[in-house]
């Protein structure tokens, strides 16, 4: 428990927000630039989050909500509150789909890292992608961070935050 509050705690200070895997992006996406490599033992924590990412960037709710803890937490740079919990992170996800602002076109993780503290981890990354209605999409650059808990041999995701960045 104590690892998990340092974790979100380090998570309040780092920010950051979920990209997609080259498979989610389109033809003339633009290039992966700065990919890092995920070192030895952190790969299965970087799968779960490279798989969750890909339903995001599908607009695949029920494969997204595979993913999640019931007790998740969730911070972004277009909410001006907390989400808590899965039922209201789901309403949100839904929400944003109807609306057409959670649509997405092309989703990428730049520069990813995994650090394991026992039972909870960490991932960091850049993402960029498109979002939006086709007609209004735009192309942001983010950054997030997941922090992941393994519960009955399964990694689940129980906090993320997303922060906004310009490009470089």
């Amino acid at each position: 428990m104590k690892s998990l509050s340092l974790a979100i705690a380090s998570l309040v200070v780092l920010g950051s927000i979920p990209v997609a895997t080259p498979e989610a992006s389109p033809p003339g996406a633009p290039e992966r630039p700065g990919a890092a490599a995920v070192r030895p033992g952190e790969e299965e924590v970087w799968r779960v989050v490279e798989e969750f990412n890909r339903a995001f960037a599908a607009n695949d709710s029920d494969r997204y909500f595979r993913f999640i803890d019931d007790r998740i937490t969730v911070l972004t740079p277009s909410n001006p509150y907390r989400v808590e919990g899965i039922v209201d992170d789901w309403a949100e996800f839904e929400l944003g789909l109807r609306l057409g602002y959670g649509r997405i076109g092309y989703f990428q993780e730049l520069q990813p890292r995994v650090d394991l503290y026992g039972d909870v981890a960490v991932a960091t990354y850049f993402s960029r992608g498109r979002y939006g209605p086709d007609v209004k999409a735009a192309t942001l650059y983010l950054k997030e961070t997941d922090v992941l808990v393994r519960t009955s041999g399964q990694w689940k995701i129980v906090h993320i935050h997303v922060s906004a960045t310009t490009p470089q």
